[in-house]
């Protein structure tokens, strides 16, 4: 068992400190303080408090930092992750590939929190929670306002990645240079926490959507979706027929941090954001900017915001993504073309219905489940992740009416998009 106080070194903090605040700091002392609730599925969390004095003026003041680590509490999971690398792929991402995007505020919105130590176990991030940003509440849902957040520093996102390719690299493939970075962590048939998804779709679509009401369909589905669903590990392969761009892939509700605005009483309005961060990117990938785009639209918004503003947020990524590019003296026009946008849309259409059922039935549960059941039932808690989801997915489908409708909402467009059910 790894004790929190060994996780950072004198050294490492004091290379925090340089990074973070400059030369001419001194650090008093330091601690790590975990925060509470349950490990993450990828890693730990803390904060790293560390009080530092200023060599010329003998200030001293504390600072916070965000630290997230590789399990350390739980071996089995540790196990896994490093066995299939998604941890120290982010911190190599960091270190490696961010560190070279373009970071002048004059050209480029940020979009992401500074990372101000990345090892192959343990990074220290800058504390977005000091900064006033936070997650949204669990089942709030997500506006307009929110969406054109996001997707504005998606495109910034986007826009750094070509400007890395087109004008620091001469145009030669991100994938060609970071390849070692940009491996496939999750789409995966080897995966068996992704497959136990895809069946977790399976069983919904059998046993809950509303075509499995008609015997006809029933057999189809029964007979034909698990081949057509594994159209998604070609989706998820390199590909020349689209300009591809370094990709985030997982911007679920837990993934992005705002800043919301306070009414008169101080009190958070959460329907009225201000400002947003992306966060983590142990699933990055080098692939067509529409795979962002589409599961962020599938994971975030149900049928009847998609329905009205669809077509909007496919314009105005476009158009975000024209404006930030045009600052970097890079033009649209001979990148991504406004037709190849159109057509990857529709190419990748699946990728983000699907994802979007896997994660819906895992992230959706209630509040707290999956910590409890890891602290309570560490074998049932690896079952229900790496074996088979369909008895817990059930019990919750009928148990609870959040968790049933963000999973019908995915589900049964994924049969209409596979099998034109009406």
């Amino acid at each position: 068992m790894i004790n929190l106080s060994d996780l950072i070194t004198d050294d490492d903090c004091l290379e925090v400190v340089r990074n973070a605040l400059g030369d001419g700091y001194r650090v008093i002392t330091y601690r790590l303080e975990k925060i509470a609730g349950q490990p993450g599925f990828l890693g730990e969390y803390a904060h790293l408090v560390v009080s530092t004095e200023q060599t010329e003026t003998e200030l001293r003041q504390d600072h916070s930092y965000f630290v997230k680590c590789l399990p350390f509490s739980d071996a089995k999971q540790r196990q896994i992750i490093e066995e299939i690398g998604i941890f120290i792929k982010e911190a190599r991402c960091y270190r490696e590939l961010f560190s070279r995007f373009e970071k002048s505020p004059e050209k480029v919105l940020k979009w992401r929190p500074e990372c101000w130590l990345a090892r192959d176990d343990l990074m220290v991030m800058e504390d977005l929670d000091v900064a006033g940003f936070r997650t949204m509440l669990f089942q709030k849902p997500f506006g307009k306002e929110h969406m054109v957040l996001i997707l504005e520093r998606m495109a910034q996102m986007h826009a750094c990645s070509l400007d890395l390719e087109f004008n620091r690299m001469k145009g030669n493939r991100l994938d060609e240079t970071f390849g070692e970075m940009l491996f496939e962590t999750t789409f995966m048939r080897e995966s068996p926490w992704f497959v136990a998804g895809l069946k977790g779709i399976l069983r919904t679509a059998l046993d809950g959507s509303k075509y499995s009401q008609n015997p006809e369909y029933k057999a189809i589905v029964q007979s034909q979706m698990l081949d057509k669903m594994n159209r998604i590990y070609e989706l998820s392969q390199p590909t020349s027929n689209f300009q591809s761009v370094i990709v985030h892939k997982d911007l679920w509700y837990n993934n992005m941090m705002f800043r919301f605005g306070r009414n008169q009483e101080g009190e958070i309005l959460y329907e009225k954001p201000l400002d947003c961060m992306l966060i983590d990117f142990q699933i990055s990938r080098y692939q067509p900017p529409a795979i962002d785009f589409l599961c962020t639209i599938y994971l975030l918004t149900r049928r009847p915001h998609r329905g009205e503003l669809y077509d909007f947020y496919v314009k105005y990524y476009y158009d975000q993504l024209r404006q930030k590019l045009d600052i970097l003296q890079l033009q649209i026009d001979l990148i991504l073309p406004w037709q190849q946008w159109l057509d990857s849309l529709e190419h990748y259409k699946l990728f983000g219905l699907l994802w979007s059922g896997v994660l819906h039935a895992y992230v959706n549960l209630p509040e707290g489940y999956i910590g409890k059941l890891h602290a309570e039932d560490p074998e049932a808690y690896h079952e229900f992740g790496l074996i088979s989801r369909d008895a817990v997915l059930m019990k919750f489908f009928h148990s609870d009416a959040y968790y049933r409708e963000t999973l019908l909402d995915s589900v049964e467009e994924t049969l209409e998009y596979l099998f034109e059910f009406k």
